[in-house]
């Protein structure tokens, strides 16, 4: 079994709007059994653009994220017919569905005969990325779990914040951010569980009280949420790096807690 870059009539050089991603055949099948979440999503053939979209704008809105064409809802190696033309189609949805549009980390793949196309796309100093429909809105998307869904509320507001700091949080804040991580990564729901009524009552502390920071820490850009009301189900914001990076074929980055 071995992984390869495949040449296309450019060679496999940075595009204007596309850097190359280095994956070892390792690193796929590492992603494929991690199964489809947050920073990870799977297609056998390329969809639409508006919905291909729809992926790479929520990814560049909340950690970053890994598209990998190619691949079953159940991660087998399926392959696609014509990669360089997926390479091209996904490039040019992001500089024509996005705003601002998106650089991407594109590689193409053979995997024992058939190829696979990895888009990887870095969390994004630009954010909010609206998603430019048909109609004329602009919709702006965070990922959820495996799905992706529009933002609103404080979240939507905590997207404008430039790059998010934890500088100044009071302890009680920190202990809310490490509570929501902890709670996301322990829970087999791909929604997530993180409520405010959950934290307040393992901090045995008010609601309210729980609430004011849950607000403050999402205005900052430090928590997304999705839902109304008590059922509001919050997610870490942002990810220290880019999901998966490389210089040229002859290195590969492999990132600290990739897809965590």
């Amino acid at each position: 079994m071995y992984a390869r870059q495949v040449r296309g009539h450019g060679g496999v050089r940075a595009e204007r709007y596309a850097a190359c991603v280095n994956l070892s055949v390792g690193d796929l099948r590492s992603c494929i059994r991690k199964g489809e979440g947050m920073r990870l999503e799977f297609k056998r053939i390329l969809p639409r653009d508006e919905r291909a979209a729809r992926t790479l704008c929520a990814f560049a809105n909340t950690r970053g994220g890994l598209l990998l064409v190619g691949i079953t809802d159940r991660g087998r190696v399926h392959g696609v017919h014509h990669p360089e033309e997926v390479r091209a189609t996904l490039v040019r949805i992001a500089r024509q569905w996005i705003e601002p549009e998106l650089t991407l980390e594109l590689q193409v793949l053979e995997v024992e005969g058939p190829r696979v196309v990895a888009c990887s796309v870095p969390w994004s100093k630009e954010r909010p990325h609206a998603l430019l429909l048909p109609t004329g809105e602009r919709q702006i998307l965070i990922r959820v779990g495996a799905s992706n869904r529009p933002a609103d509320g404080p979240t939507l507001r905590g997207l404008e914040v430039g790059r998010p700091s934890t500088r100044g949080l009071t302890r009680f804040e920190r202990a809310v951010l490490e509570w929501v991580a902890a709670e996301v990564r322990g829970s087999p729901h791909p929604g997530g569980t993180a409520t405010v009524a959950r934290f307040a009552k393992s901090a045995n502390v008010s609601e309210a009280r729980a609430r004011r920071s849950f607000v403050r820490l999402e205005l900052q850009g430090l928590l997304l949420g999705h839902g109304a009301g008590r059922a509001r189900i919050y997610h870490p914001a942002c990810a220290r790096r880019s999901v998966w990076s490389g210089r040229g074929v002859g290195s590969r980055t492999r990132t600290a807690g990739v897809l965590a």
